[in-house]
Parts: structure tokens; sequence; C-alpha cells
């Protein structure tokens, strides 16, 4: 019998896998083949076709060897030729997964992990097609993704990642994680659109007078240069702001510049926070210009974005979610959710920024916020 083993195992060797079959089938029916024969046979019955057997064979293989990536593929492929594309899906995910990590891989896997990783993305599919037919069939409109539901099926799907509040100075917990908010729940915001003439006649004064607009990051000589986003934006033009307030800061002669602006915005809950804010000013992207992803100082409050010059598919992406600027909308956002902007167009973009408390603040809550950065502005500020 031995002679059988080893005569397949030649045979599967040199390639000819029908030979190999014949043998170690007959050889395997009279005794238990050892593990090199079994995964052997396991080959040749795939490569044969008899999926029945190749399956039968290679999970009595995998009974020892439970992660094996050869009888991984093989496993895949028999489901497969079954029909059972659903089963095999879960082996050909095993099987790309073992094979990357693997510090040397095998010179007769490498092609076939471009072919498995086919093979998920086929099932991947066939999947998120199946599972949105059953939601729309329930009555739900999935739309671009941008809504609870469908930001839930894309997640699931693996379209969307997970972003979480990640302030870089001060979190309030239990806030909830919420990347755009609708604007239809702050009855301030038609007001500030309505007069958004008004302040774009402002701005255009600014403009015509050629009024400088500031770097937006700029070396503080008290603060360490650490922030890789900084780094690649400070000192540069790209994304320059005309601050009204800066870190809580008036900039007197840039308010003088633009009153009606100011008196419009006072329909906002602007906050006041020592070393924070109100920070209101009139943001500039360049032609070109991207704002690498970066997270802000503190989720106690949201940002506004009240587009002002706005060329068509410049965009602010937020967690998952991208959206364009469009005159007569107005974004508001969580800046401490990790986001980036660009503008890939040819013209300048501006916007008016400001920040606002986040409505789920009580009064007490505000107070606290305020006290907080009070304390620590005054710290900071203190050389000693």
């Amino acid at each position: 019998m031995q002679s059988e083993i080893d005569a397949g195992l030649d045979a599967f060797r040199a390639g000819n896998m029908r030979d190999a079959y014949a043998r170690l089938k007959a050889a395997g029916e009279a005794a238990p083949l050892s593990d090199e024969a079994q995964l052997a046979f396991a080959y040749a019955a795939r490569s044969v076709e008899d999926f029945d057997t190749a399956l039968n064979a290679v999970d009595r293989f995998l009974e020892k060897n439970p992660s094996h990536p050869d009888a991984t593929l093989i496993k895949a492929d028999a489901f497969k030729g079954l029909g059972k594309t659903r089963f095999a899906a879960g082996f050909y995910r095993a099987f790309v997964a073992a094979a990357q990590n693997m510090q040397t891989m095998p010179a007769h896997l490498q092609s076939e992990v471009a072919r498995a990783q086919q093979e998920c993305n086929a099932a991947a599919t066939a999947y998120q097609d199946f599972l949105q037919e059953k939601i729309a069939a329930a009555g739900f409109d999935l739309g671009d993704g941008a809504s609870r539901i469908g930001q839930a099926v894309d997640i699931m799907l693996g379209k969307k990642t997970i972003y979480s509040q990640s302030p870089s100075k001060f979190y309030f917990p239990e806030l909830p994680q919420r990347q755009y908010y609708d604007t239809s729940e702050f009855d301030w915001v038609p007001e500030i659109i309505a007069q958004a003439g008004v302040i774009k006649e402002e701005l255009a004064a600014l403009v015509a007078a050629d009024e400088e607009f500031d770097p937006y990051v700029k070396h503080n000589v008290n603060v360490p240069k650490i922030s890789s986003m900084g780094q690649q934006l400070l000192g540069r033009t790209d994304w320059s702001a005309y601050h009204f307030y800066q870190d809580s800061e008036p900039q007197a002669e840039h308010m003088a510049r633009c009153p009606k602006t100011l008196e419009i915005l006072k329909a906002a809950p602007v906050p006041s926070i020592s070393t924070v804010s109100p920070s209101v000013l009139f943001s500039k992207l360049k032609a070109g210009a991207h704002i690498p992803p970066h997270a802000g100082v503190s989720n106690a409050r949201l940002i506004c974005h009240l587009p002002l010059i706005t060329p068509q598919g410049c965009w602010l992406r937020v967690g998952n979610q991208v959206r364009e600027w469009r005159d007569g909308e107005m974004l508001i956002f969580d800046d401490t959710m990790e986001h980036e902007a660009m503008n890939p167009t040819g013209e300048t973009r501006i916007v008016l920024l400001f920040d606002i408390w986040r409505p789920e603040l009580n009064e007490d809550e505000r107070r606290l916020v305020e006290t907080v950065f009070d304390a620590v502005g005054s710290y900071q500020n203190d050389p000693a």
C-alpha cells in the first residue's frame, strides 16, 4: 500500500493529477493517509473537479492543521465548485488573511492570493446587493448614505469607517457622535442665511481692497512644533484667514471693516471660551489647496461654515461623510471628528467660519467649560 501512496505522491509532484487522484483515492480507502498524502489527495480531487471528495479530504487534513493556507484555499474552491459560494467566501477571506501574514509567501501561492481576493470582492458585492435589495424591499431608502440609516448600512458593509470625537484639548463626555448637524435644528440659521448677501458685500470690499489674509497656521514661539498637519501648512497661504476673533481674542481692525457681519452673527449662540472661542473668520482656500485630516480642540462647540465664494466641486469631509459647499446652505459639524477639505478647482473658495455652543450642553455645563478654559488660559500665560 505504501508503494501506491508513493506512486500517487510522485504523480502529484509531476503534475499528473488524474493519476495522483486515482492512486491516492485507492490508498485512502484501504488505510488512513499521512498528512502529506491527504493534502495531495485534496489537491488532486479539486483538480479533477471531484469537489465532494476534495471537501471531505481537506476536512480530514484541517482537523490536524486548522490554519494551513493551502488547505483553506482548497476548501474555498471545493465549496465554490459545489455552488456553495457563501461558504466559500469565508474561506477565501481566511486564505487571503493567512497569506498576508506570512513573512515569506511560497511561490505557488503568490498568484493564488490575487485570485482569492477577486473571489472575496465578488462575494462582497453579492452580499451588498442582497442586503440592499432586502432593505429596499422593506421600504427603506438608503439614498446617498448620509442619513443615519444609510451610514449604518455602509459601515456594516465596510464602505465607511467609524469615526469618534478626538479633541486635542478638552473632551466633554456622553455627547452624541454626530459628524454633521441638520441646520433645521437651529432656529437662528435662516436669519443668517437670509443676510448672506450683506456679508458677501463686506467680503467683496475686503477682496477689492486687497486686504491681507494671514496663514491659518502660524507658529507660536511658546509652543513646540509637533502637529504634522500644522507642519505641512505652517506659514503657507494656501489656507488663510481674515480673523474677527482669533482664539477668543478680538481683532479690532478687522472687526471695524465688517460691522454688519458681526451684527448678523449675534443671532447665533457663539461661545465665549478663553483661548478657544469666539472663533470667527473668513476662511480662504486657494485653488488646488488641501487641508490634511485633523481634529479640533474641544467637542463642547460646533463649527459653522456659511459659503460665500464657492466654486463647484470644493468639498469638506467630516468623519465618513463628504459634502460640498453650496451657496445658501450652511454646514454645521463637529470638528473634533477627523476632517479635511479640498479645493480642486481653479478658483478661490471663501466661507464665513464661526463656532457655536454644542446644543446638548446645559447652562451649568457651559459654565464649567468656560471655567476650565479660563483656568487653563491663565496657567499657560504665566511663564512661572
